[in-house]
């Protein structure tokens, strides 16, 4: 128990280091928290609207892995693009290794090995929603005059539409989500 919140206190503290990689200062910079809970509505709305469309997909399930997808980050810290594509299958090791160092709750275990394994529908509707929540933060940056996000903006977007293709409907709910913004 004293382990998860620890992970709970670090997430809510941790800026994303994307950010401020390209210039966003730390005190306006979204924290892991910030993003985490932002992509769990993300999926529990885009996730609902799949499963009225007939698709076979636990919309609680889906945003609940969104909701602790970057737990672990509490104890490995926010690995930025730039070092996870250098680090490769190394990331997913590190990851995998403080995920079993940590000791966490069985259930939340399950969904974070869900979230690194990306079989099911739903964690590939939490990656999905973990990436338009970036883009969405990013766009946000953009809008405030932080130009140096569009990389994240562009290459977040980009890897959604590959998630929304390999998912019958998701395209459209894209499509929808990216009219309102």
């Amino acid at each position: 128990m004293k382990e998860i919140f620890s992970l709970i206190n670090a997430a809510k503290n941790l800026v994303r280091t994307g950010w401020m990689l390209k210039g966003v200062p730390p005190a306006i910079g979204e924290t892991v928290s910030q993003h985490s809970w932002e992509a769990a509505i993300i999926s529990l709305i885009v996730s609902s609207k799949l499963r009225e469309k007939g698709l076979n997909v636990n919309p609680y399930k889906a945003s609940t892995i969104a909701l602790v997808h970057d737990l672990i980050e509490g104890k490995t810290g926010d690995i930025p693009r730039y070092s996870s594509i250098i680090l490769g299958s190394r990331k997913d090791k590190l990851e995998k290794t403080a995920l079993t160092e940590t000791g966490l709750d069985n259930a939340i275990e399950k969904l974070l090995i869900e979230w690194f394994e990306q079989k099911t529908f739903e964690s590939k509707i939490a990656k999905f929603s973990d990436l338009l929540s970036t883009y969405i933060q990013a766009k946000r940056y953009i809008d405030n005059c932080y130009k140096d996000v569009k990389e994240i903006a562009d290459s977040s977007l980009a890897e959604a539409k590959k998630i929304a293709n390999s998912i019958p409907g998701l395209n459209d709910v894209l499509n929808e989500i990216l009219s309102w913004l």
